[in-house]
């Protein structure tokens, strides 16, 4: 399986997960929280110090290029998608 392919399965079951917790009664804003928490966790574990760095800066770095999502545009405080 191409890296692109495995990549785009898993954040589709990402994606799913995060709205069937939304669905459930789950805040946007706590999900949030606990995958960036995950995601740092495996960065730091996986990484060296001087590489989870470079990952953690890159992340910063192009916060002006995440993109929304477009089912909690209408409503980010929601507790469920549109």
């Amino acid at each position: 399986m191409e890296i692109d392919t495995e990549l785009n399965a898993a954040a589709d079951r990402i994606y799913k997960l995060a709205g069937d917790m939304i669905a459930d009664g789950q805040k946007p804003f706590a999900i949030a929280a606990i995958f960036t928490m995950v995601a740092l966790q495996i960065y730091k574990t996986s990484l060296t110090k001087e590489d989870y760095d470079m990952m953690v800066d890159s992340i910063s770095d192009s916060r002006d290029k995440i993109q929304t999502l477009p089912e909690l545009v209408k409503d980010p405080f929601t507790k469920s998608f549109h």
